[in-house]
């Protein structure tokens, strides 16, 4: 009986190994065809995004800029 940390590790190498096949290309046809088929599901979706605000942006304000304008400490050597 496998240990559930060995179960873990046998899945993970078989995730591993389908990764690594995903990066070299080396895809069969029908892999091809079922990840075409799955991408154009997704793309076919109805996807509801968010608002997007119509108003313009607000303009800086001095508070941020005299931030950025802030001397740098100095170092002092240590006596």
């Amino acid at each position: 009986m496998l240990e559930p940390s060995q179960k873990i590790m046998a899945s993970s190498s078989f995730f591993l190994q389908q990764i690594d096949e995903l990066l070299a290309g080396n895809l069969t046809t029908e892999d091809e065809e079922a990840i075409l088929l799955e991408l154009e599901a997704i793309t076919q979706e109805d996807v509801e995004l968010p608002e997007v605000p119509t108003e313009p942006l607000p303009e800086t304000t001095p508070e941020k800029e005299a931030v950025k304008n802030k001397p740098k400490p100095q170092l002092v050597a240590a006596s």
